[in-house]
């Protein structure tokens, strides 16, 4: 009886020991969200410096100072 339980117990521990199996994940959702990720950085510069600038007038009163 103790016999097999160490049959098994060391049987289990070899097992364990061993080297787990090459899992081969996919890219092309790694590649898919640089590309994405590039792109829309790509649009958002060139809206960034195809964008006209913005233009506001100065302001008319300034009213800490008192000045007109």
């Amino acid at each position: 009886m103790a016999d097999e339980m160490l049959k098994y117990a060391l049987g289990e521990a070899r097992q364990l020991l061993r080297r787990p199996a090459r899992v081969r994940e996919p890219v092309w959702p790694v590649v898919a969200a640089a590309a994405f990720f590039a792109a829309s950085a790509l649009v958002f510069a060139s809206a960034a410096i195809l964008a006209p600038p913005v233009q506001s007038a100065p302001p008319a009163h300034d009213s800490l100072r008192g000045a007109n």
